[in-house]
């Protein structure tokens, strides 16, 4: 038998961009799923072959996919989106070519689609039970945080609205842009509020940078806990357990659930995509839509979708969750409710659950808190409306054409009556007279003829008021349609209403909006292509640097070697040459002597000094080097800042007193210790002892520590502080501003006069940032300079932080 031909499915998630972080996972528990079912033998006996399809975290390319994917491939089923933005930008897309979409997110409810399977939680089966618990833990000042998008939004509406039947308010409401990492105004809100507990819905990889500038604040979860209805296990592995352990989270679905439904699924689930894997929520209700539709295709015999969607109505399923139902009236699923706390080692511990399936209420009706929440009517209530009205015109119309009728022909046939009956001496005595009669009866006769007037012409109105309210109601229906393609990204859809009245107005603005909209979008996306364009030159212009800057450490680091080795001899060698003539009694002597060993110890001497001033300087190319390709590394210890002063002071004086210069040390002895890199700190203070030593002659140097506070810095409150001022040259104002540049000095006759090649205090700023700290100067120009050193007194866990 010829092999049975496929079933083609969507899948349509973002697999780029800020939404990849959740949405990566998704894909790969729909696609376990589909490998499967054809590995029991597909669907029908028909295998299923998925087309993927990467929805870039972008709207257009949302709706711009789904239309590729119901009318170029003709999809049976798309499994997709995730962002409440991107499901409605693509519900009339699936109403308009009835199609069917399974979304396996959580969402704000307040919505229902006869073309979309809601496989995941609405608020009274996620964001009602989450709230809750905090309440019943005693906190009572929530703060609100969330994405600036549909669901945070109308979640926070939700929230607020069940918080005024409680003793309970919200304390703060702020939302970030889509992927933004910019949280620090709100952990300052945060701070400012001090609330009891935050309500996180975050999208995306916002929540990492939240998460870890939230821990960098020492707001961590036994100060302040945050309940999260948008981060899974998959979400914590990217943003660092470390930093989310003790927080709560609410979903329907935990990896840790011990069913063993829930065994085999992450056991397959790891197995296909690696034992570092995790599940989550989103991932299991995704996994759990392709099984429903499964089952629903089976039990219809169809990929019809109107069948499909026949056969779903109260089809249970047993989900890793727990077993599932669809809601035969609202096609959202019957779920559990849990709320569970995360541990060290980024796993969710199951604290409290519902016990069993909460019913779907997504429009929140049975809640009389949420009765403003919902949206009144229905499509087409205004159409019914219209048409009710017209009729009801017109029945009232008929009726009381019908009731003058009939009270005409009652009053004719009374008069007549009335004639017949009266003697005629009665009429003789001029009670009542034939022509009075007759007027009556031609009254009778003229009021039937206007009522059959007014018949006809309420016959010949009624189909044209009845042609109004169509057109109405017409145009109403065209005006939505072409808005609705709009809110799916397809600005190139228009209303084709063409008139003068409200309607036609509405229309031309709509078109207008569309038409502009358009026109931003076509110069913006020009402009990304210039910027793309850019980047991709700059890319290489950065590869390039790279590369050389690659190549100029492997040299820095390859010649360090062959000229350090060759030095160190020279060094060596011309100490021990002066051992030996210090032996044979020769003394260093200064002058023009002819006689060679009367020069013989200065000058060997002199060589020793240069090798030394040689080394020093390879050892800041070095340095340099490293700083500048990030490879310098910090040995973080807790030392006695004292016992590094004597130190440094014992290794500099003699330089200084080369001079003749006078080093006066002043240490606070409530300085204690600091925790940094006892080396660094030391080298800073050599590299700044030593210039103050080189352009200072006959002065006076001063070296002072002590330990201060940055009332401005709540994090690092307590610095210590190294000064050291001297009586030197000075530096021009007009080149402080690059001092601490690489391979800078005061200006170009300065490195003549003095030597050096201008790296010392680009090191010295470099180390000080490594750290944490700054260095600052002060210099009058023939007056002398004054340097200072900041560094923060940290703790090993502020070090691993940052």
């Amino acid at each position: 038998m010829p092999p049975s031909r496929p079933i083609e499915i969507g899948i349509l998630h973002s697999l780029t961009g800020t939404l990849a972080i959740g949405e990566v996972a998704v894909k790969d528990a729909t696609l376990l799923a589909i490998e499967e079912i054809n590995a029991a033998g597909g669907v029908l006996g028909r295998p299923l072959k998925p087309i993927v399809r990467d929805g870039s975290s972008d709207l257009q390319t949302f709706a711009r996919e789904v239309k590729h994917l119901l009318i170029d491939e003709q999809v049976a089923v798309v499994f997709g989106c995730w962002t409440s933005s991107s499901r409605k930008a693509v519900l009339p897309l699936f109403e308009r070519y009835n199609g069917l979409l399974f979304y396996p997110a959580s969402y704000e409810g307040l919505e229902q689609s006869p073309n979309i399977v809601y496989t995941g939680a609405v608020p009274n089966q996620q964001i009602l039970p989450a709230l809750e618990y905090l309440l019943g833990c005693g906190k009572r000042r929530i703060f609100l945080l969330g994405s600036d998008y549909i669901l945070s939004r109308t979640a926070n509406r939700i929230i607020k609205a069940r918080l005024g039947g409680h003793e309970a308010e919200w304390v703060g409401e702020e939302y970030l842009p889509f992927g933004s990492t910019d949280t620090s105004t709100v952990i300052a809100h945060i701070q400012a509020t001090q609330p009891d507990a935050i309500f996180n819905t975050l999208a995306g990889d916002s929540n990492i940078a939240f998460f870890q500038d939230l821990r960098r604040a020492h707001l961590t979860s036994d100060r302040l806990q945050v309940m999260s209805t948008s981060i899974s296990e998959v979400e914590i592995r990217a943003i660092g357990a470390e930093a989310v352990a003790g927080h709560l989270v609410a979903w329907h679905y935990f990896q840790t659930l011990d069913t063993l439904e829930n065994q085999r699924f992450v056991a397959a689930y790891q197995a296909r995509y690696g034992i570092d894997r995790v599940t989550g929520d989103p991932v299991e209700a995704a996994y759990t839509g392709v099984y429903l539709w499964k089952a629903a295709v089976e039990t219809a015999g169809s990929i019809d979708s109107v069948a499909v969607r026949e056969a779903l109505r109260n089809l249970e399923f047993a989900a890793p969750g727990g077993t599932v139902r669809v809601d035969r009236r609202t096609q959202h699923l019957w779920k559990t409710a849990r709320v569970g706390r995360v541990r060290s080692d980024g796993s969710i511990e199951e604290i409290w659950s519902s016990e069993e399936p909460i019913a779907p209420d997504p429009f929140l009706k049975t809640r009389p808190w949420a009765a403003g929440l919902s949206p009144k009517g229905f499509i087409g209530s205004i159409r019914i409306t219209l048409i009710g009205l017209f009729l009801s015109l017109a029945g009232v119309g008929l009726v009381t054409i019908g009731v003058g009728w009939r009270m005409s022909n009652h009053l004719e046939r009374h008069i007549k009556t009335l004639v017949r009956a009266v003697p005629q001496s009665a009429l003789d005595k001029g009670k009542l007279t034939k022509e009075q009669a007759k007027q009556a009866l031609r009254a009778a006769d003229r009021a039937q003829s206007l009522l059959v007037a007014a018949l006809l012409l309420s016959l010949v109105m009624m189909p044209i008021a009845l042609l109004v309210v169509l057109r109405i109601t017409r145009a109403l229906t065209q005006v939505r349609q072409a808005a609705q393609l709009l809110a799916s990204g397809d600005f190139s859809a228009r209303s084709s209403i063409v008139s003068g009245d409200e309607i036609g107005v509405l229309s031309a603005t709509l078109n207008t909006l569309a038409q502009q909209v358009n026109s931003l979008l076509k110069s913006l996306e020009v402009r990304s292509q210039q910027l793309e364009l850019r980047s991709r030159e700059l890319e290489i212009a950065k590869e390039a640097a790279e590369a050389a800057n690659e190549a100029k450490n492997l040299f820095l680091g390859n010649m360090s070697h062959e000229l350090r080795t060759p030095l160190n001899a020279i060094i060596n060698y011309s100490a021990l040459l002066q051992e030996d003539a210090l032996d044979l009694g020769l003394e260093a002597q200064e002058g023009d002597s002819d006689d060679p060993a009367d020069t013989f110890v200065a000058d060997l001497q002199t060589i020793n000094r240069a090798g030394k001033h040689l080394l020093a300087l390879i050892e800041d190319v070095l340095d340099i080097s490293k700083i500048e390709a990030g490879t310098m590394e910090l040995r973080w210890e807790r030392f006695p800042v004292a016992a590094l002063i004597d130190d440094v002071v014992a290794t500099m004086q003699p330089t200084i007193s080369q001079h003749h210069n006078t080093l006066t040390v002043r240490c606070d002895p409530a300085v204690g210790s600091l925790y940094a890199d006892p080396v660094k700190v030391q080298q800073i203070l050599f590299n700044l002892l030593g210039n103050a030593a080189k352009f200072t002659e006959s002065g006076s140097i001063a070296l002072t520590v002590r330990r201060t506070r940055h009332d401005e810095d709540k994090d690092r409150s307590e610095w210590v502080v190294f000064s050291i001022a001297d009586t030197g040259i000075g530096i021009d104002p007009k080149h402080q501003s690059d001092l601490f540049e690489a391979f800078t000095q005061g200006d170009n006759s300065t490195t003549r006069g003095y030597g050096g090649m201008g790296l010392g205090l680009a090191i010295c700023k470099n180390f000080c940032q490594m750290m944490g700290g700054y260095i600052t100067v002060e210099s009058e120009l023939g007056r002398g300079s004054t340097f200072t050193v900041f560094l923060p007194d940290q703790t090993p866990m502020d070090v691993g932080n940052g």
